[in-house]
């Protein structure tokens, strides 16, 4: 995706118009905003209510790659799909770091909000896999229960997750290591997730 930076309160996707965390003093990154707005728009079209949830991931030793992100996701994703029944899940994260002598993760994870209301389980999970993984700490933010159709709460859930796209402490990494990652495949058509019979 192009790096565009940007300082404007709303920002126009796919001809709608989104309030973002952005004035003259704060930029922020569009092209990691338009995961963010692509995988929220994608699963309000595949479900009536979508669950969102944002926890940030930080380390005990910094790292050149972002391995342990892949290893995390993959295993996460399995617990969610066998627990709740879920073909679908989205994410996205982002690396930072800034003072810190290691790297630090903010990430956001996208559900079928018919079928989870609160992310209790999915922050056991994601505490218990995290300190497996590298010994780790977690820290928890707002989550969201998004309905289809409120503009309301669609516009409070991207204005919160718009921060994740600020360009302030990434880069400092090598160049074959990426700043961000998403759920490539979700966004990968323009079409609705497959649909199941009775889940809409």
């Amino acid at each position: 995706m192009t790096r565009t930076i940007i300082n404007n309160e709303y920002y126009l996707r796919h001809r709608k118009s989104y309030r973002v965390n952005s004035d003259k003093w704060r930029a922020l990154r569009t092209d990691i905003l338009k995961p963010l707005i692509d995988i929220c728009e994608t699963f309000l079209l595949r479900y009536c209510r979508v669950h969102i949830f944002r926890f940030d991931l930080h380390l005990r030793q910094y790292t050149d790659d972002n391995r342990i992100i892949s290893i995390l996701q993959r295993r996460l994703f399995k617990r969610i799909k066998v627990s709740y029944k879920m073909k679908n899940v989205g994410f996205v994260w982002v690396r930072e770091k800034e003072k810190a002598k290691s790297q630090h993760y903010h990430c956001v994870i996208y559900l079928d909000g018919n079928k989870i209301r609160h992310p209790g389980s999915v922050q056991r999970w994601v505490n218990e896999l995290w300190s497996q993984i590298c010994g780790g700490t977690c820290y928890w933010s707002r989550y969201h229960n998004v309905p289809r159709g409120d503009e309301i709460a669609i516009q409070k859930v991207i204005y919160h997750l718009s921060y994740l796209a600020k360009p302030r402490g990434k880069g400092q990494r090598p160049l074959q290591t990426k700043d961000y990652g998403w759920t490539r495949s979700i966004c990968a058509s323009k079409r609705p997730l497959s649909n199941a019979k009775g889940e809409e």
